[in-house]
């Protein structure tokens, strides 16, 4: 079997919900070892969240193949005695609670620096340590409105609406598995550990570039729904079958765009000279364009987009995309399977190192506890304390 960038590599998995989680998954596809610290009974917080009776979260399973998973109740003090042994043969230890959780249990980067030097200590969280909402609770969507995110989005007379997309989720899941690279790279050279910590906060306000821009100048943000505020045209147009997305980005695309809907004449027209120009009847030339749009399908004017090198998409629902095959043929989501449901499908690394379509085929997300025995027989704890534990309510 070829050799993996993180074969070798242990990491204690203290994550839940979404975006530790992420990031561990990266680091176990990349062929890491990653053991998932879960309560007793309950597992994390989204192993059985909203799912359905006796049944595992579907998002669940699709996060975390490839990992151990071990059961341990880290608020008692045998618990947590247990998890500083594991924490002896660890490279990394990658944690998301609330601030304050960690440090309630001793197991802060402060109280663990000394007696694990190696260690890298690597955080999600909400906000910056020092925020004044450091121990607000945080999810994708609080993040959405705190970032203001929210308030820009949406159609300009209602309310802003939220995307159920957990892209602020997965960008600091991917940032923290950033981090945690660079610092093994680190350790490599210094033979020390570190503490690496990314806010989900910091990370949306870096996805607010755009409209972060506009406001360091003065401009009024304004809801554009799928309209651009800087880009004319660009707008989501009725096929006769669905819809699709146009995005004249340069006046070479508006110009071409205006040929293929028979108005080449515009191109000359001051009224749409530029896209300061034509933001100004922005509803007038939607108009044109869909008057076009409609008379053809989805399919016909995603490859006249691609034939003239115009951006766009077609308007596909989240049926459509799961059952594009190029999904499983490019390794994004390919096939795994579970107990709960037979065959699943579980999410694989987005990028690709050399030629390998997916570097580490993930094996079948864990069952609670499945690996408890084993990883703890590894560090000394036999068959009868074993016992004691469960009957303990340890593990």
């Amino acid at each position: 079997m070829e050799l993996q960038p993180l074969d070798g590599i242990r990491v204690i998995d203290l994550g839940q919900i979404y975006a530790a989680p992420y990031c561990t998954m990266q680091l176990a596809a990349m062929g890491a070892e990653v053991i998932k610290i879960e309560p007793p009974g309950i597992g994390e917080g989204l192993r059985f969240a909203a799912a359905d009776p006796g049944k595992t979260n579907y998002a669940f399973l699709m996060l975390n193949a490839n990992k151990k998973s071990v059961t341990l109740n880290l608020k008692e003090g045998r618990g947590r005695a247990i998890l500083m042994k594991l924490l002896e043969r660890a490279d990394v230890m990658v944690e998301n609670y609330a601030g304050g959780v960690m440090e309630s249990m001793s197991l802060d980067y402060e109280h663990l620096r000394e007696r694990f030097p190696r260690l890298i200590y690597a955080s999600a969280k909400g906000y910056d340590a020092a925020s004044r909402f450091a121990r607000l609770g945080a999810m994708d969507t609080s993040i959405q409105a705190m970032c203001g995110q929210i308030s820009a989005t949406g159609y300009p007379d209602r309310e802003g609406v939220k995307t159920p997309a957990t892209l602020i989720d997965m960008g600091t899941g991917s940032h923290l598995t950033s981090a945690v690279l660079a610092a093994l790279l680190a350790r490599a050279r210094s033979g020390r550990g570190t503490r690496v910590e990314v806010a989900m906060f910091d990370v949306a306000v870096a996805g607010m570039t755009t409209v972060f821009s506009s406001a360091l100048q003065d401009k009024r943000i304004r809801r554009t729904a799928n309209q651009h505020p800087g880009v004319c045209p660009s707008n989501v147009y009725p096929a006769a079958d669905g819809a699709v997305l146009i995005f004249c980005l340069s006046e070479k695309h508006w110009r071409t765009l205006a040929s293929m809907i028979g108005r080449g004449e515009l191109a000359d027209d001051a009224r749409f000279k530029n896209h300061s120009a034509r933001l100004k009847i922005a509803d007038e030339i939607d108009a044109l364009v869909a008057g076009w749009t409609c008379t053809h399908s989805r399919e016909e004017l995603v490859r006249a987009l691609i034939d003239h090198g115009i951006p766009g998409a077609p308007v596909r629902t989240v049926e459509e995309v799961i059952a594009d095959p190029e999904l499983s043929e490019c390794g994004i989501l390919i096939g795994s399977e579970h107990r709960d449901y037979g065959p699943i499908k579980v999410l694989d690394l987005p990028y690709r190192l050399s030629a390998n379509r997916s570097l580490n085929r993930p094996v079948r997300p864990p069952h609670l506890g499945e690996h408890t025995e084993a990883v703890l027989t590894e560090i000394g704890i036999d068959q009868t304390e074993l016992e004691r534990l469960r009957d303990a309510g340890i593990i």
